[in-house]
């Protein structure tokens, strides 16, 4: 009977240090290693020295309870509080940034490369093509890759609308 008692010993041993690596010590580290070489040893004994059909239920008894505990401990208030139950939705780009290519607008921040922009009053992250664009320049958006909106400063036709262009005044080209 004394070896049932070492066994029996060993897989509660084993499973409190697997409990304590899972639930108190992050990673798997030490308590875990022992944990499981104390298992693998009530398993060893289980089969040396107690008849056979003892050690396949002491061996399938210890199966059976880690898969009732894998079962029971997620719906355990413990257990869901260590598994994320929260969701995310939505998609990578908004759709209506694919809307806005070839549309010009005025920098709110310089360009360094990233910065912000206003179109229609709305304030929109852009990153330049590599070049400086101070506040205040006119830039068109040249391309829209999901979230990411690259501009480069704008050639505009003169408002007066005698097709003469006019560079956008971009300050760092200035001498």
């Amino acid at each position: 009977m004394t070896a049932v008692f070492v066994v029996v010993a060993l897989m509660l041993l084993g499973m409190a240090l697997i409990a304590v690596e899972v639930l108190v010590l992050p990673g798997f580290g030490f308590m875990g290693v022992l944990g499981t070489v104390s298992l693998l040893g009530a398993g060893y004994v289980a089969l040396a020295e107690l008849p056979a059909t003892i050690a396949g239920l002491a061996i399938g008894g210890s199966a059976l309870g880690a898969l009732g505990l894998f079962w029971y401990l997620p719906r355990t208030r413990t257990g869901k509080s260590m598994v994320l139950q929260a969701t995310t939705s939505g998609s990578a780009a908004d759709p209506a940034l694919a809307d806005l290519h070839g549309r010009t607008g005025t920098t709110l921040t310089p360009l360094r490369p990233s910065g912000a922009i206003e179109i229609d009053d709305q304030s929109i992250d852009v990153i330049s093509d590599g070049q400086y664009i101070e506040i205040g320049t006119r830039v068109r958006i040249i391309d829209v890759s999901g979230n990411r909106v690259v501009v480069e400063a704008a050639n505009l036709v003169d408002e007066h609308g005698d097709g003469n262009q006019a560079q956008a005044t971009n300050k760092a080209e200035q001498p």
